[in-house]
C-alpha cells in the first residue's frame, strides 16, 4: 500500500456532517489517524476471523463489505462511498465476520481501534458522531433488506439507484442524473439478491420504460418521480439529520435529568 502525497481530508471532516467539530476535536482525531495511503481495486482491508484493529476512512474510491459462506457463495452487505468510515459495525466484536474489499482504486486512512476508547473519553462528541455514522450504515443495510424482501425486481433496482444517488448527494459532491456506479453485474446481483441474468433483464426493462439506463460503470436516472413511485422511495429514511434530543437541543423531559 503506497503513501499518498497530495492533500487528503481527515476522517473528522467526513464525520462533521453529523456534528460540527471544534479545533481541539480535529487535533485529537488527527493525532490518531495514519497518513493516507493508496489501495488498489480488489485489495482487502480485512478478512473474516481477523481481530479488528483499525477503522478505515475512505477518502477516494468505492468499497464493499461482503460475506462468504463455507461453499464460497458471496453476498454483498453494503457499499461504501467516499466519506464513509469502514469497520464501524465490527470494531466492538472480537473478530471480523465480513470481508472489506475495494471496488476501485482509492485512498484511505487508518485509525487504530486501541486509541478509540481514549478518544471517546477525551471527546464525547466524536463518539456521538461515530455512533450516528454506525446507525446510518446499519439503516442502509436494513432498508436494502426491506427492499429486497418486499419488492419485485424493477422496484429493487429502482430503490437501489435512488439510494446511491441520495447518498452521493449527501457527501457534498455535485451529482447529476448520471453518476458512477463501479459495480460489476455479479456484485450488483449479490447485493440485491438476484441472479446476474435477472439483473440484466430487469435493467433492460427499466431502460425500455425510460426510467434507468445502465452504461458500463454508470447509471443514468431518466425519471426520478416515476422511479420513486415504483420503489416507494422515501429519502428522509436516509437523512443525516440527528435527533435533537440526542445532541442536547431539546430540554430533558424528566426533572431528574
Amino acid at each position: 500500500m503506497e503513501p499518498v502525497s497530495s492533500p487528503v481530508r481527515s476522517v473528522m471532516q467526513n464525520l462533521d456532517r453529523h456534528i460540527a467539530f471544534t479545533e481541539r476535536e480535529h487535533r485529537l482525531i488527527s493525532a490518531l489517524e495514519s497518513e493516507p495511503f493508496a489501495v488498489a481495486r480488489g485489495d482487502t482491508l480485512w478478512h473474516p476471523d481477523e481481530v479488528p484493529r483499525h477503522l478505515y476512512s475512505l477518502h477516494r474510491g468505492w468499497a464493499c463489505t461482503l460475506h462468504r459462506s463455507e461453499d464460497d457463495a458471496e453476498q454483498v452487505l453494503d457499499l461504501h462511498l467516499p466519506g464513509d468510515v469502514l469497520g464501524l459495525l465490527d470494531f466492538t466484536f472480537t473478530t471480523h465476520y465480513t470481508t472489506a474489499e475495494m471496488l476501485t482504486d482509492g485512498v484511505v486512512r487508518a485509525i487504530p481501534i486501541a486509541g478509540i476508547h481514549r478518544l471517546f473519553q477525551a471527546a464525547p462528541r466524536v463518539a456521538m458522531s461515530l455512533q450516528a455514522a454506525t446507525a446510518r450504515q446499519q439503516r442502509n443495510i436494513t432498508q436494502r433488506l426491506v427492499n429486497v424482501l418486499g419488492n419485485d425486481a424493477c422496484s429493487r433496482i429502482a430503490h437501489f439507484a435512488l439510494e446511491i444517488h441520495h447518498r452521493l448527494a449527501g457527501t457534498g459532491m455535485e451529482v447529476s442524473n448520471r453518476f458512477t456506479l463501479p459495480l460489476t453485474q455479479r456484485r450488483l446481483s449479490q447485493l440485491l439478491g438476484m441472479s446476474e441474468v435477472h439483473v440484466s433483464r430487469t435493467l433492460s426493462e427499466l431502460a425500455e420504460r425510460r426510467l434507468v439506463l445502465r452504461q458500463r460503470q454508470s447509471i443514468d436516472i431518466l425519471d426520478f418521480e416515476e422511479l420513486a413511485r415504483i420503489a416507494n422511495f422515501r429519502p428522509e429514511r436516509f437523512s443525516d439529520t440527528l435527533n435533537p434530543a440526542f445532541v442536547g437541543r431539546e430540554p430533558p423531559t424528566s426533572p431528574d435529568l
